[in-house]
């Protein structure tokens, strides 16, 4: 079972080297562009995502608040906010987020991943399905940072 998390820690390692890297020389302005009034800003997308992480936290047994949360927590649509936090303190955040994360994705046990929670996931409630389903969830969102990353005219997003 061990095994199990290892690799969805490494994804979520390689996640979070891409989200910092996506953000490499972006300016603050950059970060707030929309490519259009459909999809949502490279900004708004990390503080999504930092939510995501900081409810796998909660759920496993590490009550975590997100730190944007008075930016984020009464909103459903992008077009609700209207004041960001800035973009070098998000990423500073993601960082120290990023590393308890971590550490607390390493200490779980089989019995603990095996455990059931309250919400539903592609594979059923179990904390695994939670932390598999998420991991896919916040590529899939970094993919579109690197994206919207491309089109705002910067390099590609460096795996390096």
């Amino acid at each position: 079972m061990k095994n199990r998390i290892v690799h969805l820690i490494l994804i979520y390692k390689t996640n979070s080297k891409l989200l910092i890297n996506s953000f490499a020389k972006v300016t603050e302005a950059d970060s707030l562009k929309r490519p259009n009034r459909k999809t949502n800003s490279m900004i708004f997308i990390a503080l999504h995502i930092l939510d995501a992480r900081c409810f796998i936290l909660t759920q496993i047994g590490k009550p975590t608040k997100n730190p944007f949360a008075k930016y984020v927590d009464w909103t459903k649509t992008i077009d609700e906010i209207k004041i960001y936090p800035k973009l070098k303190k998000v990423l500073r955040e993601w960082k120290q987020v990023d590393r308890i994360f971590v550490e607390e994705l390493s200490k779980i046990n089989s019995r603990k991943l095996n455990s059931v929670q309250q919400f539903e996931f592609p594979g059923g409630k179990k904390i695994i399905s939670m932390i598999s389903f998420l991991a896919e969830h916040e590529a899939y969102h970094i993919g579109q940072i690197s994206f919207i990353r491309k089109y705002l005219g910067y390099p590609a997003t460096s795996y390096e």
